[in-house]
This record gives C-alpha cells, structure tokens and sequence, in this order.
C-alpha cells in the first residue's frame, strides 16, 4: 500500500510542475524582452576571440573547428548554433534581415526590429517541428541561429543577443 501512495503521489507532483512550466509563448515573450533590453545595452565585455573577432560567449560554450572569419560554429552539448559575421555589413545594416525575409514561405511567430543609436538588429522565431524553434538573433552584420527546444527558447535568445551585439561592426 505505501508504494501505491507515493507512485500516486510522484504522479500528482509531476502534473502539477508540468503546469508551473511557462509555455512556448511566455517563453518566447519573455525572450524577446530579454533579447531587446540586451540589444539596446552596451554590449557585453568580450571574453573570446575568434578568427580576429572579439566576443562575449558564456560559460560551458565552445567555438567549434573548423570555423573560419565569417561563420563560427558554437555548441552547448548537442546544441549547435550558426553565427555569422558579414565583414562588408555595418551596424546600420538590415541585409540579413532582408535575407530572412526574402523566404516568403516562412510563417514567423516572432518577427521584431530594433532601432538605437544608428543600429539595426532584429529576433525572428518560427516553429520548425513540434516543440522545436528556429531562433535567429542580429546585430548589423551579425547573425546568429540555432534551433532550440521549447524550454530553452528564453535562454537561447538571450544570450544569443548579448554575443551578437559584442562583436563590433564598423558604423
């Protein structure tokens, strides 16, 4: 009889965290503020260099090789994120941006520019597979991608915002 209590009880513990958890939405939402608030702060100190570029990257993050100046792969365990910097681009520049758009296809759930100070940067998320996101972090000439669990998304758009708004483009 205690073995059937606690299982039932295990069982009542997880359907109630299951629905503390924030859904993709909140996630998302609460990303996108994160994302903003890091695109209109001063950039973050840098604390790596990448072929000749300066960056923040956090902690348990690494630079994988082969990259080479204009496109750096970065994983986390199994996720892997897609940074490009357009050497040619300023940080006025909305090239990447009309690239994103180019692809009429796309249905976005996220779809925001930024403006400050002369810069320009945008986030777009669209749903690629259940549970799964496509993020895509900019900043002038910089880019980065990846595509993320739905529990990562908040996280995921942070900080890929601090790293892209780190590396310098030429005004």
């Amino acid at each position: 009889m205690p073995q059937k209590r606690l299982t039932g009880m295990l069982v009542l513990a997880a359907v109630a965290l299951a629905g503390c958890m924030p859904s993709p939405e909140e996630q998302i939402s609460d990303g996108l503020v994160q994302a903003k608030k890091a695109f209109e702060q001063a950039p973050m100190n840098t604390n790596e260099t990448v072929e000749g570029h300066e960056m923040y990257l956090p902690g348990g993050y690494t630079v994988e090789e082969p990259s080479d100046d204009q496109d750096i792969i970065i994983t986390k365990g199994s996720d892997s994120f897609a940074l490009s910097i357009n050497p040619n681009e300023k940080s006025d520049s909305t090239f990447f941006y009309e690239l994103q758009k180019a692809a009429a296809d796309h249905k976005w759930l996220v779809d925001e520019t930024f403006e400050q100070n002369g810069r320009f940067g945008f986030t777009t998320v669209r749903a690629v597979a259940d549970g799964r996101y496509e993020i895509t972090e900019n900043a002038g000439g910089v880019k980065m991608t990846t595509v993320a669990e739905e529990g990562k998304l908040r996280e995921n758009m942070d900080w890929m915002m601090k790293t892209v708004r780190s590396i310098t483009s030429e005004e």
